[in-house]
């Protein structure tokens, strides 16, 4: 049986959890202030990405099924019925696969700072940085990975925890995270959705703006939109508080689960 991945799970039901997925260069840590802001109302389950965190990879990029699938197992595990996948960035698109994949177990699907797929701009902007990244280590990409993100956002405490993460983390394994990034698509996954599902862009996202978001719900048309105005690239860290009270609302109110 293949390791599972590391993970962080709150709460003592196992009938319905979150399954907080992390974006591209991050960790399961860039949930907590979100987890601390939900204050129990709800099982949470956070975990590092195949070759992310404390969690081992295989040594090449892994690709959004295989995610998928890694996430799946840990459900399987950990004994939760249902889940409600969020992800950030590049982890939506891990969360609609696995949305997509396992409907069964699937009651609601949030999606933060969305997008289809990898531009093919961005697909070579993502390949360059691999390559600085291998050639100069994290801090040839330094700030400006962090600061694009962090647009219109203050150079708070929040902002210095996120640089110092991203900064200690293994150039080579975050190279075969950006590779796969580089060649991720959603787009079949999120045309089989049929779970409620809410898209959070940030009003000051950059790197994927509201156009993307849009090009989501071309293919989720039964999709709710609700901007956070005060984002950038990160909604749930962010934001962390409103971001929960929207969950929540959300949750209670059009997926019946709170």
């Amino acid at each position: 049986m293949a390791e599972l991945l590391n993970h962080r799970l709150t709460g003592e039901k196992r009938d319905f959890a979150l399954l907080l997925i992390h974006p591209l260069g991050a960790d399961l840590s860039i949930w907590d202030d979100f987890v601390a802001a939900l204050d129990g109302r709800v099982t949470t389950l956070a975990m590092d990405l195949p070759g992310s965190g404390g969690s081992p990879g295989p040594g090449r990029p892994v690709g959004l099924a295989e995610q998928a699938e890694a996430l799946e197992a840990l459900r399987g595990a950990l004994g939760i019925e249902k889940l409600c996948p969020i992800g950030i960035a590049v982890g939506a698109m891990t969360a609609a696969t696995y949305a997509a994949t396992h409907p069964a177990r699937t009651s609601a699907l949030i999606l933060t700072n969305p997008t289809p797929a990898s531009a093919p701009q961005a697909r070579q902007m993502l390949a360059d940085r691999a390559e600085a990244v291998r050639q100069g280590g994290i801090a040839a990409v330094l700030p400006g990975a962090v600061d694009r993100s962090f647009l219109e956002m203050p150079r708070d405490a929040r902002y210095e925890r996120y640089m110092n993460r991203f900064s200690a983390q293994d150039p080579e394994a975050y190279a075969l995270a950006v590779l796969a990034a580089a060649e991720a698509d959603a787009s079949t996954a999120l045309r089989a959705i049929d779970s409620p599902t809410l898209l959070v862009p940030g009003r000051h996202d950059v790197l994927l703006p509201m156009e993307r978001t849009e090009a989501v719900a071309k293919l989720v048309p039964h999709a709710r939109i609700a901007v956070m105005e005060h984002a950038a690239h990160f909604v749930p860290y962010q934001q962390p508080a409103a971001f929960a009270a929207l969950v929540l609302d959300f949750l209670g109110r059009e997926a019946a689960l709170a």
